[in-house]
């Protein structure tokens, strides 16, 4: 459920919250946030690595700064400053994997409560600054979690560092932009636009949460009752298996079924 969840919002994020933004609040269109930089953002979902992709991700954003945000010779070198900037801080790749903390909580029967969801969100803030590997293990012992649960972390790492280091791509090309457009004084606050985008990012939110789940319900757990029973009609009826003296009493009646 976890895995399937990160997947599903890391795309939505990825593919909707964080390039809406940008044409939420600069010239620079939707589509055209990621159509440049798609290659780019291929190699860093395959690689598992955004630093071998920053060159072209600023390249990439200087080539659409020059194309839809008039900016000048000066600010349209802003990226080369803003991006090796914000790749020593937690990108939205990272703030995701405080879900995991989340679910730990639920899986191992020591659930979070509400009101520590705020000292969580800072707490992890400062700890991704370093490694995913050295902050997981301090949440779940700050948060009396077992550490066990840190093996499910690193299982799942392999396919969630994947859906990370694409959203932290993004993550990186909508610091460029908005930044630069900051900068550049080309940003725009326009309430019509900035409610629209509000409102269809809370929408897909809903769908893509409220589906997913039901997806994972229907598709996993909907035979469960009738396979576990079979199973255990299945196995029962092996012949090799002996009846303990212990419970023959009980057990003979309940043969002929």
């Amino acid at each position: 459920m976890y895995l399937i969840t990160y997947i599903a919002i890391s795309m939505l994020v990825s593919l909707w919250v964080l390039p809406g933004l940008v044409a939420a609040l600069t010239p620079i269109p939707f589509r055209d946030v990621l159509t440049p930089t798609r290659d780019a953002l291929i190699t860093a979902f395959i690689a598992g690595d955004l630093f071998i992709v920053l060159p072209i991700l600023i390249e990439s954003c200087k080539e659409l700064l020059t194309k839809y945000a008039a900016a000048t010779e000066r600010s349209k070198h802003l990226p080369d400053v803003l991006v090796p900037a914000s790749f020593n801080f937690p990108h939205t790749g990272k703030l995701l994997s405080l879900s995991f903390i989340l679910f730990a909580g639920w899986f191992s029967g020591a659930p979070i409560p509400v009101t520590a969801y705020g000292r969580m969100a800072a707490t992890g803030l400062l700890t991704f600054f370093g490694s995913l590997n050295a902050a997981v293990p301090f949440l779940l012992d700050l948060f009396r979690i077992p550490a066990d649960t840190f093996q499910l972390f690193v299982a799942t790492s392999v396919i969630n560092s994947r859906f990370g280091t694409l959203t932290a791509a993004v993550h990186t090309i909508v610091v460029a932009l908005v930044g630069s457009a900051a900068v550049a004084g080309t940003m725009r606050f326009e309430p019509r636009r900035i409610v629209r985008y509000l409102v269809i990012t809370g929408v897909l939110t809903v769908v893509v949460v409220g589906s997913t789940k039901s997806w994972v319900v229907n598709f996993f757990q909907k035979g469960w009752p009738l396979n576990t029973f079979q199973g255990i009609r299945a196995q029962a009826a092996k012949p090799d298996i002996a009846m303990p003296p212990e419970f023959k009493d009980v057990l003979t009646p309940t043969l002929p079924f």
